[in-house]
């Protein structure tokens, strides 16, 4: 059976295929557990929210840069989704994390001595309700969201 790596990681960002180096996405997860007298008795439920960062080549890079030209700026540039698929002859994964907003984090990483290409990262932030999705399974609780309006 052949595994997935992270060589067999593909992922899109809005409508654009973007080759990556290192692609993370992260939930911090606010429930917390409850107590009463200190002994345990159940959680509650709290924040959450999703990030992660895209380590990307210059080539790749590049294609954000233009997509941020035409917004006009950086910051004008709006929000994406990100999906990312690994896929083999015998195992799928992918996540979804929607409405994404992008943050320059490390606009140039490069080695004196040469020999690697130059690496940009860029972190993102969640920013949808629809959150994110493991193998198209919500991470949220989908009743809860509806109340939300």
């Amino acid at each position: 059976m052949q595994h997935i790596s992270g060589s067999d990681i593909n992922i899109s960002i809005g409508t654009q295929i973007v080759n990556v180096k290192q692609y993370t996405l992260n939930v911090e997860d606010g429930i917390k557990p409850t107590t009463t007298r200190g002994v345990p008795d159940g959680f509650v439920r709290g924040v959450v929210s999703a990030s992660g960062e895209i380590t990307l080549d210059t080539q790749s890079y590049n294609k954000l840069v233009e997509a941020a030209k035409t917004a006009g700026s950086w910051q004008q540039l709006g929000v994406f989704d990100i999906v990312g698929l690994g896929k083999t002859l015998d195992q799928e994964f992918k996540t979804a994390a929607y409405g994404c907003k992008l943050r320059l984090s490390k606009i140039l990483d490069a080695s004196g001595e040469g020999g690697d290409k130059l690496e940009h990262t860029i972190a993102y932030d969640v920013t949808d309700s629809r959150f994110i999705e493991i193998n198209g399974v919500p991470y949220l609780d989908q009743s809860f969201i509806e109340t939300l309006g």
